[in-house]
């Protein structure tokens, strides 16, 4: 795309008729996952790509809970999420619900 230059006034600097929207990035998908204890870090588990809500109940099973057993054996983690859409499909809350006695879901 090349550069549109547009002269105007300082009172329409901001005029939406002469503003062109534009994407900075191409779209992507990164989800990080690490765990720190008082006494140890866990492993960072990326993700790459779109993760749909299955795979990351899958991965919670797999990866994460092992992990945190390990690192904490008095069952007191707290696992916080940041609300993405997968975070509060039900298949992850129904996982939590199971699991609430390992670690406390913090939303």
């Amino acid at each position: 795309m090349r550069p549109v230059y547009v002269c105007r006034t300082p009172k329409e600097a901001y005029n939406s008729e002469y503003l062109v929207t534009t994407v900075k990035y191409e779209g992507g998908s990164v989800i990080i996952w690490a765990a720190i204890s008082w006494y140890s870090a866990g492993p960072i588990i990326t993700l790459n790509g779109r993760i749909i809500a299955g795979d990351y109940v899958e991965i919670l099973g797999n990866q994460v809970h092992p992990v945190v057993q390990m690192l904490f054996h008095k069952n007191d983690a707290v696992f916080q999420d940041d609300n993405l859409p997968i975070h509060t499909a039900r298949s992850f809350q129904s996982w939590f619900e199971e699991h609430e006695d390992t670690f406390q879901h913090l939303s």
